[in-house]
């Protein structure tokens, strides 16, 4: 079943869809970074535990992102 879709996966779900990208860009005009894995990539223990390994090994290596360019009167 696909996240953006209704009756069991068999239609897509505009609303739904909508929605989502809606909480994305909140997310990122507050200074927030998200980061997404699809199903197939964690669903295998054995595949997923070194690809999130050498993620968060990168994720915490890497400079700092600095202050955040978003006005202030944007911040929630």
């Amino acid at each position: 079943m696909q996240h953006y879709t209704r009756n069991e996966g068999t239609e897509p779900d505009s609303a739904k869809y909508a929605a989502t990208m809606a909480g994305d860009r909140d997310l990122k005009l507050r200074g927030y970074e998200v980061f997404r894995f699809g199903h197939d990539e964690l669903r295998d223990r054995d595949r997923a535990q070194p690809l999130l390994a050498s993620f968060l090994t990168r994720l915490i290596d890497r400079p700092p992102a600095g202050p955040s360019r978003v006005a202030l009167s944007a911040r929630g």
